[in-house]
């Protein structure tokens, strides 16, 4: 009998190897050769899948953003007050252990590429976008709950959480001694104390 491909499968394993090499070298660094050995299969296979690079790098960068939004589901919607759900939300976005900081490393190299390709950029902006929404959406369901005061504005309270974390996770991934993980939570820790109030 012949054997079945699982195509699915096939295309996963390719991008987590994409993503182990772009973790290490960057987007500039994934050839296909290197991507097919990260992956233990042949050049044509990974061609036969994508056919160019650049479908390659579009749906690991898509496939982050996934990875990332189901992090943050299920760090939401474990047990407890508003502002502890919403800090461990903030937490995961942060490169605070190895899995985090190569995450980290991949997305700011796509984020640098993003500038010269639409294709990419679609993807970074509906991720920024996802991201402040669920945010604001968060702020306004603690602002109900009488956890935030009513004068803040739910939209401007998420673009500033998402540009501190965002901003925070840059420098840590960029200067891991001069930004070490117990800073960059007490500093997300701080800022929730004044929101929180």
């Amino acid at each position: 009998m012949p054997r079945i491909a699982d195509h699915a499968e096939r295309r996963r394993q390719v991008v987590e190897a994409a993503t182990r090499v772009i973790a290490a070298r960057g987007t500039d660094g994934p050839t296909v050769a290197e991507v097919a050995a990260e992956a233990g299969v042949s050049v044509g296979l990974v061609q036969r899948y994508f056919p160019t690079k650049d479908e390659m790098l579009l749906l690991t960068f898509e496939s982050l953003g996934a990875r990332l939004a189901a992090r943050l589901t299920r760090a939401w919607e474990a047990d407890g007050p508003a502002r502890e759900r919403l800090r461990r939300c903030l937490l995961e976005l942060l490169p605070l252990d190895d899995e985090r900081s190569a995450e980290m490393r991949v997305y700011v190299a796509f984020c640098g590429r993003a500038v010269g390709s639409a294709a990419l950029r679609r993807v970074q902006v509906a991720l920024h976008s996802a991201a402040r929404a669920d945010l604001a959406s968060t702020i306004a369901h603690a602002q109900s709950q009488g956890e935030i005061p009513p004068g803040r504005d739910p939209a401007e309270e998420a673009a500033l959480l998402w540009a501190m974390v965002d901003g925070l996770a840059l420098h840590a991934c960029a200067d891991p001694a001069g930004l070490p993980p117990r800073t960059a939570e007490r500093l997300v820790d701080r800022h929730l104390e004044g929101l929180f109030r």
